[in-house]
């Protein structure tokens, strides 16, 4: 900071205050001479060494509305006490919107940080708060929306005073997340709480075995690397639920029983124990996303057709070998992408009838299928993305005269040029060329009704080198 700081009375915006180890030179208690107003972040708290200039530094009776205290990330507090004294002394100003701790030291937090103080506070934020031992009872937050709580590696449980004795708390919270909480393993919340809870985000937690029951307008749920978690859906929610979307990631155990509300659901990586992925038990979704799912080798549909799924998603799903057998009936489907099934030989038959909304295919890095279904592809696809030429020379036979087909993307392709003597749909009006390591040269008969030629990592072409035959 510059010297004589706090002689700037007339100061109104200060974006980052930085403590300085000589508190002779700059002072954190310069502040209190200034009318500050907006954000503000005060750095390298730690070098705070008598708490009194924290309080002289009168934040409560600054005007501002968004306040990030900061500690070093290496900072290892050598007295506990000295560092609560220090934050309760940083109060900010009773009409604060947003709030962010960070490697604060601390086993315990100051009142003012959940009481009546920030009544107006809506997002909240802590973040390597590794000593603190329990949290606030931060229901009472009257007005609090967002909240993320991550690296407090002292929390091992979470229960009743984490919500207050409120009749109803957290009453305004739409937004909540946990982020590496190492020792975490109980999570256990009165039925009252969060009545307007929409988003639910557990990132590595990898001790939780649970989640609290009765989530009631829980829309999204999002949990990533929490190896011991079980989820009982079905407990878990009413039938008057309105989630619309589950992301789960490694060793998360969904039970496969009716969900006939999940609206979409995106599940990733080593789920080794889902080998079937099956329709009928999710009617109401209309997305689908499986990503990395090691042994997962079908999609099955043994009942009527799947009548509000729009899009459908498998990649890098080594072992994924099938469609149901009479084909996939999803008659609003628009986007079919697979990528990465090296097992997979057909695409799912009948397409052109049961996929009648389809505009969008993607066929990468699948070796064993070589050639579209007998029957032809629906109509009205519009952009395809191929990475065998065996498919892309088939393309115009397969399509026909009436295609809407105007995008191709290419990828992956071992040819030195392109299309040589592959005949393209002639509805073709873009050419997208991806990562044709070998790739020279275009043929520019084979492209004379296209307008726009756009490539990507072919490192080896040269675009002056266009070839009249």
């Amino acid at each position: 900071m510059p010297m004589h700081f706090g002689e700037l009375k007339k100061l109104q915006v200060l974006s980052t205050f930085c403590v300085d180890r000589d508190s002779k030179v700059i002072n954190i208690k310069q502040l209190g001479g200034l009318n500050l107003h907006g954000r503000l972040s005060i750095n390298e708290v730690q070098n705070i060494v008598n708490p009194l200039d924290a309080l002289e530094a009168n934040l409560k009776n600054q005007h501002l509305v968004e306040l990030k205290l900061k500690w070093n990330l290496n900072h290892i507090p050598d007295d506990p006490m000295k560092e609560k004294k220090v934050l309760e002394n940083l109060q900010p100003p009773k009409h604060l919107e947003l709030l962010s701790i960070e490697n604060y030291g601390g086993t315990q937090f100051p009142c003012w940080v959940f009481d009546n103080s920030l009544s107006k506070l809506v997002s909240l934020w802590l973040n390597d708060c590794k000593y603190c031992l329990c949290l606030p009872p931060f229901g009472l937050l009257s007005s609090l929306k967002n909240l993320e709580i991550g690296g407090l590696d002292g929390i091992v449980s979470i229960g009743a005073e984490f919500c207050g004795s409120n009749s109803s708390s957290f009453k305004s919270l739409e937004k909540l997340g946990f982020y590496n909480m190492k020792e975490l393993e109980e999570w256990e919340c009165k039925t009252t709480s969060f009545p307007r809870l929409q988003h639910l985000s557990i990132y590595k937690c990898p001790k939780l075995k649970g989640l609290p029951e009765q989530l009631l307008y829980l829309k999204s749920l999002d949990i990533n690397s929490c190896d011991k978690l079980v989820i009982s859906v079905n407990s878990m929610f009413t039938s008057s639920l309105q989630l619309f979307s589950i992301i789960v990631s490694p060793l998360v155990n969904i039970p496969m029983v009716h969900y006939d509300f999940l609206e979409a659901m995106e599940i990733n990586s080593y789920c080794d124990s889902l080998t079937i992925f099956p329709l009928d038990l999710f009617p109401k979704l209309h997305l689908i996303q499986l990503n990395r799912c090691q042994n997962i080798r079908r999609v099955s549909q043994e009942e009527h057709a799947h009548n509000h799924l729009k899009v459908l998603r498998i990649s890098e799903c080594p072992q994924f070998e099938s469609f149901p057998s009479e084909g996939l009936s999803a008659p609003w489907l628009q986007i079919l992408s697979i990528r990465g099934a090296e097992n997979l030989k057909l695409m799912p038959k009948c397409m052109q009838i049961l996929l009648p909304s389809l505009t969008e295919l993607e066929i990468i890095d699948c070796p064993k299928v070589e050639m579209f279904p007998d029957e032809g592809l629906p109509s009205n696809l519009k952009k395809m993305s191929l990475s065998s030429l065996k498919l892309i020379a088939s393309l115009r036979d397969t399509l026909g005269s009436n295609t809407c087909l105007e995008s191709l993307i290419v990828e992956k392709l071992d040819v030195e040029s392109f299309p040589g003597e592959v005949l393209l749909p002639r509805s073709l009006t873009t050419l997208h060329i991806f990562f044709c390591l070998n790739l020279k040269k275009l043929d520019y008969e084979g492209l004379c009704n296209i307008s726009s030629v756009i490539y990507v990592g072919c490192p080896n072409f040269n675009e002056r080198k266009l070839q009249s035959s």
